[in-house]
């Protein structure tokens, strides 16, 4: 049997891929013990690791039903939320690793390429000034779901 999770963290998303996420997380409850199941509905990727950060404490082990690339751009807003402060230290994050189809990966890239050229102060997407690849993503994901 798997390490006991805390959180098992899944993000909102569109329908086709709600649909498998769910199924990946029907496997991960055979698997392990999950204390709690959140459903994330921040308006990005950043908003959801701002709520997390306000939930979560130091120690806890939590898993992110995602896919490959989009988890690594949790991983990159984590570690600028610890920069920040908005976001607590010791907390074990692994991937619950979701299929990625070749639209979910060129979007993936593109919200990875985002956070690693950005260096300012996570906030939440009212207060944020948006940008050229911000543009890209909003022509981009309509053709996902």
């Amino acid at each position: 049997m798997k390490r006991a999770l805390d959180y098992l963290i899944i993000p909102d998303c569109g329908r086709k891929i709600k649909k498998m996420r769910k199924a990946w997380a029907r496997e991960e409850l055979k698997t392990r013990i999950i204390k709690e199941i959140l459903i994330v509905k921040g308006a990005d990727s950043e908003e959801d690791i701002l709520y997390l950060g306000k939930i979560l404490k130091s120690g806890d082990r939590i898993g992110i039903d995602t896919f490959p690339l989009h988890f690594k751009e949790y991983k990159e807003l984590i570690r600028k939320a610890k920069r920040d402060g908005k976001f607590p230290t010791r907390i074990k994050i692994e991937n619950i690793e979701t299929d990625q189809p070749l639209k979910i990966e060129i979007y993936g890239l593109l919200g990875l390429a985002e956070e690693k050229i950005k260096d300012r102060e996570l906030e939440y997407k009212k207060n944020r000034r948006e940008k050229f690849l911000e543009w890209i993503k909003r022509l981009v994901k309509p053709t996902l779901s």
